[in-house]
């Protein structure tokens, strides 16, 4: 369509582009396109208990003040520390079964407590997954991610990073030095590859035939697009499954957690009437994300439909996020062997962990294949 679905922006803010990976800040700086610093904070409310927290200092920490006097708030912080660093002794070790994350957190003792306060709260803020899928999640990979980026160490975390003025700003630097055709608004409902060429029906009815394509969908479109698709890419496609987020751009700062100082970069909240099957409740402040100076508060909020304050949503998407399992994970080594084949290549964020570095990178590998170097 006119512009891709991550690069919507509404004036200065961009919903969902938080921070930047190694080969993507590559990406930006042939692009000459800035960055600067940003933050990872996470923040927690729970309208059940009232506990409320935020990572990013001991004033967030201890926003209630009440806490640096409760047993079982400093049990949890101790907890904390002891699941980190446990977690980095079972990779070091490579002592981690094949089990799912609530598996190894039953097997390592854990406390439902730190569980459902900490853990399962931010890996479903992180991925956008209901709580209770996050808990299904394969928990060799889930610890490799949070060891990757620093989220099991105290110390010396890696700097996050953000674009300047929004996705679509690299949008639109990419769109000044691209020398090739473009052709916005221009839907394909099936690829066809009959012979040594491929054939894209568009949604107006008209065909068109081309010697190769590159498909860089969510994995699912990907396979409904294919009018015939071969049997492999049934096998390593079909296991990928996507949750639906309904995410709104709004001015309304009482979504973020009931004590200003534990406002964070990342804030989840578990309703009164929570479900852990239902989608996740996620607050992002963008103010401390894009570092806005501005009068209003910006945030995006995840899956809520109302209770907004009148005035002040400011505009409203879905998204598609995939979802981790072992089926699905099982695919990933396999699934840069489609590239090539029927004069197909396939490229996305699930070739990883669903976030920007994981895309770029599979572009840039179907980019060699065709000599482009990044």
């Amino acid at each position: 369509n006119q512009r891709p679905p991550h690069a919507l922006v509404v004036g200065l803010v961009n919903p969902l582009v938080l921070v930047i990976n190694p080969l993507f800040q590559k990406f930006l700086e042939c692009l000459d396109v800035p960055t600067r610093a940003s933050e990872m904070s996470f923040g927690f409310q729970c309208q059940q208990t009232g506990l409320v927290y935020a990572g990013n200092n001991l004033n967030g920490l201890f926003s209630q003040r009440r806490n640096l006097f409760s047993p079982v708030f400093i049990r949890f912080l101790l907890e904390i520390m002891r699941f980190s660093k446990q977690a980095r002794q079972d990779l070091a070790n490579h002592g981690i079964p094949r089990i799912t994350l609530a598996e190894y957190l039953e097997e390592r003792q854990y406390s439902p407590f730190m569980v459902n306060n900490y853990l399962l709260p931010m890996a479903a803020a992180i991925w956008s997954t209901p709580t209770l899928q996050a808990a299904e999640f394969p928990a060799q990979a889930f610890l490799s991610f949070f060891n990757n980026h620093g989220l099991l160490s105290f110390r010396d975390r890696p700097q996050w990073k953000t674009v300047v003025g929004g996705s679509f700003s690299y949008v639109k630097a990419f769109l000044r030095q691209f020398h090739g055709k473009l052709r916005l608004n221009a839907e394909i409902v099936k690829i066809s590859r009959p012979g040594n060429g491929v054939r894209l029906t568009f949604s107006d009815g008209h065909h068109e035939e081309f010697d190769k394509v590159v498909i860089a969908t969510h994995a699912d479109q990907a396979l409904r697009l294919l009018a015939d698709p071969t049997a492999e890419e049934i096998r390593l496609l079909a296991p990928w499954q996507y949750q639906r987020n309904h995410t709104v751009l709004h001015t309304d700062s009482s979504l973020l957690p009931d004590r200003r100082n534990a406002w964070a970069a990342w804030n989840f909240t578990r309703a009164a009437a929570h479900d852990d099957k239902l989608p996740v409740f996620v607050t992002y402040d963008m103010n401390i994300l894009q570092g806005l100076n501005t009068d209003r508060h910006y945030c995006v909020t995840l899956n809520r439909q109302n209770g907004f304050r009148p005035g002040s949503v400011i505009a409203e998407f879905d998204y598609q996020h995939p979802q981790y399992t072992f089926a699905s994970l099982a695919t990933q080594k396999e699934l840069p062997g489609l590239n090539g084949q029927r004069n197909s290549w396939f490229c996305g964020s699930y070739f990883g962990y669903g976030f920007h570095e994981d895309a770029v990178r599979s572009a840039v590998a179907v980019g060699h294949d065709f000599g482009v170097q990044l």
